[in-house]
């Protein structure tokens, strides 16, 4: 990963995954959702793999990955394979994962007084698209 990237997109670690279409589906949710700050897909192994942050946001990366592995556990222990959401608040506003089937996690920051629901909704149907550009059966790369 490098920290000149353009702000839409980040090259996955291992060369796969489709950066740039990662890119176009977290832009595309952010214009779907306006609420949405910050759109991040980061790997099961926790690198990310696409991120509407300038540089990034390695940092937030890092939370994302803690975030999902403690939901994965957790959901574990009540006897299922892993979650499918998670909605967490904070003081500047929500942190909202959804993971993917590959077991990558689609997340988004917002505001304070997002509508979370709504935002959940739009991220539940980004996550198709995002599974196909990981899949590597996008359909093309016309970008």
């Amino acid at each position: 990963m490098t920290e000149d990237g353009d702000a839409a997109t980040q090259g996955s670690e291992s060369g796969e995954g489709g950066g740039s279409g990662l890119g176009r589906v977290l832009e595309d949710l952010r214009s779907l959702s306006g609420e949405v700050e910050a759109g991040y897909v980061v790997s099961g192994e926790g690198g990310i793999l696409a991120s509407t942050v300038e540089g990034g946001g390695e940092r937030a990366g890092a939370m994302i990955s803690a975030l999902s592995s403690a939901s994965t556990r957790r959901a574990r222990e009540r006897g299922h394979e892993a979650y499918s959401q998670v909605r967490v608040r904070a003081e500047e506003g929500y942190v909202l994962l959804t993971r993917l089937s590959d077991g990558s996690t689609l997340a988004a920051t917002t505001g304070p007084e997002a509508r979370v629901g709504l935002v959940l909704y739009d991220m539940r149907n980004a996550r198709p698209e995002a599974e196909r550009v990981l899949s590597g059966t996008s359909g093309g790369d016309d970008a």
